[in-house]
């Protein structure tokens, strides 16, 4: 597999995106695009929930993480993959190195969600806990040198960013008449794939990728035109917060392909999980929503226009998740 430091900025293409859609068939489901006629009504828009929280695993991250393993040879194959995450890409590559019998192992920080942990290990995959997300991926970065394992980035990879665009693949075939696609972002490699989709299919629609104001790098970076240093502080939505590398292949995706990014606060990230829950019955994580928290907050931009809210994960202990949704309704 290509070193994603060799990797050409920006050279994902819906090429790319096509080949890992024929390659994940067998493991991935087809998740609904579901209408939802309370969002359109709040918000005087025709809005569709693209479901990824009903995906195997719980989460959009399956895609990426099958396209990973189908893509590596014999010798990959047989060292395995390591990984560090927060849980949703340790989730998915569990799953799918079950399914291909390819070893995995995932470094994580103490304060994973249990849910994710348990599910990780009942795939099979071998699991490393660490004080925080950033030793996790220092000590996977070192591991996978040293073992001759390969590393897998859950953003800063070029079939994980194929993978999570066939998302948007998925849209266009449905929708082709969709405006405005939201879509959460962390490390940007769900955003940077379904926009390299959206934008090769139609360029006139519009993909705005949302993030916590607690964690608002790309926020940061697109206003600035540049990579620069941003204050992050802890947030809910741990899936898509954290540090992200500068020389991260996803950013001149992003900078070129995404037309916003755009912050919704913790507040606005718990109210939206209450709101899937009433009105839709879905329970979704934190870092599955803050695209349906931007349609509520940006309403008046959305207003006349055909949009789609990727819900992306829903993967949480039951605990965690009453308190917060808890938390939203008082």
């Amino acid at each position: 597999m290509t070193n994603p430091a060799q990797r050409p900025m920006g050279s994902i293409t819906l090429k790319d995106i096509y080949a890992a859609s024929r390659r994940i068939k067998a493991t991935v489901c087809r998740t609904p695009l579901e209408p939802s006629q309370e969002l359109s009504a709040l918000v005087g828009a025709e809005v569709r929930l693209k479901m990824e929280n009903l995906q195997h695993t719980g989460s959009f991250k399956l895609r990426g993480a099958a396209n990973v393993l189908a893509s590596l040879d014999a010798e990959q194959r047989s060292t395995g993959v390591i990984a560090p995450t927060a849980g949703n890409h340790g989730l998915g590559l569990a799953c799918a190195g079950h399914v291909t019998g390819i070893p995995v192992s995932i470094y994580l920080p103490h304060s994973a969600d249990p849910m994710k942990v348990s599910a990780m290990k009942n795939y099979g995959a071998q699991v490393t806990f660490f004080d925080s997300i950033e030793d996790a991926r220092q000590a996977a970065i070192a591991a996978a040198q040293q073992s001759g394992a390969t590393f897998v980035s859950a953003y800063n990879n070029e079939q994980m960013i194929a993978g999570g665009g066939t998302v948007g693949l998925e849209i266009m075939e449905e929708w082709a008449d969709a405006d405005v696609i939201l879509v959460n972002i962390g490390g940007g490699g769900l955003a940077s794939g379904i926009a390299t989709a959206i934008k090769a299919i139609n360029p006139a629609a519009e993909v705005w990728a949302i993030q916590s104001e607690a964690s608002p790098t790309f926020a940061r970076w697109k206003d600035a035109g540049e990579t620069i240093p941003v204050e992050i502080a802890s947030s809910i939505a741990e899936g898509i917060s954290g540090y992200i590398e500068p020389e991260t292949m996803t950013w001149p995706l992003i900078r070129d392909r995404v037309d916003r990014v755009l912050l919704v606060s913790e507040a606005e990230i718990k109210a939206a999980m209450a709101l899937m829950l009433n009105l839709h019955r879905h329970v979704v994580e934190p870092s599955g929503v803050p695209a349906v928290a931007a349609v509520l907050r940006y309403a008046k931009e959305l207003s006349g226009r055909n949009a789609v809210c990727v819900v992306s994960g829903r993967n949480i202990s039951g605990s965690r998740y009453l308190g917060l949704v808890n938390e939203a309704t008082r």
